[in-house]
């Protein structure tokens, strides 16, 4: 369905002939895929400016992100993750108007937005490429410092890598600690492949807050889901049946219910270009009826 949508939106909305891939080099033409030319010039983003968040953010040279993905494949979530935060990372009064409205009045600003984001050295932490789709810190009310950790997910499913021989040498020093998120009962089932990587994107968060010089009072993983995507709905609420009753570090968020509040709050504030914006974004991820593909559930 989303593989269709795709090549519609390419077709009818972007009038743009198919590419070739998914991967450089490749000869096969797929209707999700983009030119060379129509992906240097910025076709798989939203806006202008998003695109040029993407190139400043291929420039830095750093982290998980995947150039010819990024710029040519309209069917993976990494250009996802730039069109939905893209506007978010030099727009901090947006960012904290987005944030308030999706966790409320523990927002007072929104500091820093950054994309495919780790903190850094590596080995202070977990010692891997485990990174953050979306990385959003902010102030509560009471001055503390918070962060939000974001994994996006559009069809692709969760990297199944690493096994638990691993994580007891590079990740035991965190699993040590009192304050952990999983139930103790459950912690042997923490790292299956199913949820391999969402648990070293939480446990990312973990680490973050618990570091011996973190500035974090709290931080939290956000993963965000298409609707559609029954694997992936089920893989979360799996690992989510891992965590302690009372943990509040995990929010599992479909991805209308992002945007639907979003939209709401550009469009009470009169922003009328991140109105369009998300209308944009709606119609390309969320409005598979338009192309035939089907609808929401």
């Amino acid at each position: 369905q989303m593989r269709r949508h795709q090549s519609w939106y390419r077709a009818r909305v972007l009038g743009l002939p198919c590419g070739t891939g998914p991967n450089a080099g490749d000869t096969s033409s797929l209707g999700n895929m983009l030119t060379a030319q129509d992906g240097a010039r910025g076709m798989n983003f939203l806006t202008p400016e998003i695109h040029e968040v993407a190139r400043e953010r291929l420039q830095e040279g750093q982290g998980t992100v995947e150039e010819f993905r990024l710029l040519h494949n309209l069917l993976s979530s990494q250009p996802m993750c730039f069109n939905l935060f893209g506007p978010l990372v030099r727009d901090h009064a947006l960012a904290t108007l987005l944030w308030r409205a999706l966790l409320g009045d523990e927002v007072a600003a929104v500091t820093r937005v950054r994309l495919e984001y780790a903190p850094l050295p590596a080995a202070e932490y977990l010692d891997d490429r485990t990174a953050f789709d979306a990385f959003v810190e902010y102030r509560r009310p009471d001055g503390a410092l918070c962060f939000t950790g974001v994994e996006t997910k559009l069809t692709e499913p969760f990297s199944q890598s690493g096994d638990y021989s691993q994580a007891q040498r590079r990740y035991q020093r965190w699993l040590e600690r009192a304050e952990l998120p999983w139930r103790p009962d459950r912690l042997s089932e923490v790292d299956a492949k199913e949820h391999n990587q969402l648990w070293r994107d939480h446990l990312l968060a973990f680490a973050m807050v618990h570091h011996p010089r973190s500035s974090y009072a709290a931080g939290r993983l956000l993963p965000v889901r298409h609707d559609g995507d029954r694997r992936c709905e089920q893989t979360v609420a799996r690992y989510r049946g891992l965590l302690r009753p009372d943990d509040d570090t995990f929010l599992d968020q479909p991805l209308s219910r992002l945007v639907a509040p979003w939209e709401g709050a550009v469009a009470q504030q009169g922003l009328e270009d991140r109105v369009a914006w998300l209308a944009a974004f709606r119609r390309r991820y969320l409005s598979l009826h338009e192309s035939g593909s089907g609808g929401l559930p």
